[in-house]
């Protein structure tokens, strides 16, 4: 018994350093956050000063907001579907046996090993009305150039054809894991009841990999909603508040206003927007793994 119990005091010994670390930098950024939120605090003109619920009601009023979470939305779910479609067809190509497919698997994986701010800034030249390699390219073959970064829904296919471009590939390695896991005897009997490729991939491929699929859709979800990257250098949010963000805005009102207390307010929103489409995301997984 006291053998036991000194393994127990060791056990959270050892584990305490791990404990404290998350604590402070997980647990308590979060409550603090909650308690900023219902507070009007600006570091350079303290005190802070409680005003409940003032802060949720001015997001209501907020046309940056308002913008930011709707663009939100739009990026994140026109991105993911992207992905993982274009993700889904890399993988069956680099699932096919091929001379030099260990190099072309390889290659695919560039885009996703350039840093995003990298990326940003390249394609923000790239995507330039001037002297953009994009619009020369459109130039030369139909003689249309395309304001892509001055203009409202030009900016906003801009930035996320740029995140569906460096994403792709890491969703397309993930699908290659899956569609290896697949067992080839079933496309044989498959192919012995009369069964085509397309056939084989929708009744026996897809299903099978199905709960991968919705995995790694809900991680990017989760992921892109807190993009900030991106719009940063590419962009700033512009024009206007098209390319705008929640992280972004948060961003903005945090460190260019120092209005910590509201922009505290827009990290909830951010958060119940995350909660939300983390459990979509996962009653669709349990629903995938009982249909399975």
């Amino acid at each position: 018994m006291q053998r036991t119990r000194r393994i127990a005091i060791l056990i959270c010994l050892l584990l305490l350093p791990s404990v404290a670390l998350r604590l402070f930098t997980a647990v308590y950024p979060f409550f603090n956050t909650i308690w900023l939120s219902f507070h009007d605090w600006n570091p350079a003109f303290p005190p802070q000063q409680f005003v409940g619920l003032k802060n949720f009601q001015a997001l209501t009023r907020d046309i940056a907001v308002t913008g930011s979470i709707s663009f939100t939305v739009l990026f994140v779910t026109i991105s993911t579907l992207l992905e993982i479609v274009l993700g889904m067809a890399i993988a069956l190509i680099l699932h096919r046996a091929f001379f030099g497919r260990g190099v072309v698997r390889a290659i695919n994986l560039i885009p996703w090993a350039i840093p995003m701010v990298v990326a940003a800034i390249g394609f923000r030249w790239m995507y330039d009305t001037q002297y953009g390699v994009i619009n020369d390219l459109l130039y030369r073959t139909i003689e249309v150039k395309v304001p892509w970064l001055v203009d409202f829904w030009g900016a906003r296919a801009a930035v996320i054809a740029t995140n569906v471009w460096k994403s792709t590939p890491f969703v397309g390695l993930v699908l290659l894991a899956a569609l290896q896991g697949v067992p080839q005897d079933l496309y044989e009997a498959g192919r012995v009841d009369g069964t085509n490729r397309v056939s084989a991939f929708f009744y026996i491929t897809l299903p099978l990999i199905m709960p991968q699929i919705v995995t790694i859709g809900l991680f990017m979800v989760v992921w892109q909603l807190a993009a900030f990257d991106l719009v940063f250098a590419m962009t700033g949010g512009g024009p206007g508040f098209a390319t705008q963000v929640l992280a972004y805005r948060i961003y903005q009102v945090a460190f260019t206003a120092l209005n910590f207390g509201y922009a505290s307010a827009i990290s909830m929103v951010l958060f119940i927007v995350v909660g939300i489409a983390s459990i979509i995301g996962l009653l669709l997984f349990r629903k995938v793994e009982v249909s399975l």
